[in-house]
């Protein structure tokens, strides 16, 4: 399975999230939702269309859906959920996607906080069943301004790859 660049952006919103939590707690909030229509037409006049919708619950969780309408009129959805539990300091995500030929793909994720950092374990399952599975930790120390991450990450043949990066503050 490809990442992208939407899966990177919301890892680093989770990473983020993780680190928030250190000294922030929960609080409600007043439940929102927002929707929104884009259409793209390409040079050739091809167009598709995504419609999304997103609401919170004020406590901390989300649900949120899109569904892509390709050129052909073939669709394409996504249906996701999160959730942020203040008492163990745990954010739990998890969503489907259903292809146009009716397969589905799906994913978990659970970031927990610990002293000084976060934990990280995913897992994704392709429509033909295989998995990836990531897990993964950071932590960061607020006299350096550095934050130390490492990952790995177990594909559906069992093979494995490591991660580890350092970010300073300049």
């Amino acid at each position: 399975m490809k990442t992208n660049r939407h899966s990177f952006a919301l890892s680093l919103a989770v990473t983020t999230l993780a680190m928030m939590t250190l000294s922030v707690q929960a609080e409600a909030r007043t439940p929102r939702s927002a929707g929104s229509t884009v259409t793209r037409t390409g040079p050739y006049g091809n167009s598709s269309t995504r419609q999304s919708s997103l609401g919170t619950n004020g406590q901390g969780g989300y649900s949120a859906g899109s569904t892509l309408t390709g050129p052909a009129g073939r669709t394409t959805t996504r249906q996701q959920s999160g959730s942020y539990n203040a008492a163990t300091q745990t954010y739990t995500r998890s969503g489907t996607t259903t292809y146009p030929n009716g397969q589905q793909s799906n994913f978990s994720t659970s970031v927990q906080a610990t002293g000084d950092g976060y934990t990280r374990s995913s897992t994704r399952n392709g429509p033909a069943g295989n998995s990836v599975n990531t897990q993964g930790q950071g932590s960061y120390n607020p006299t350096t301004g550095t934050l130390n991450q490492s990952r790995v990450t177990t594909g559906p043949l069992g093979n494995s790859s490591n991660e580890s990066r350092t970010v300073q503050a300049q």
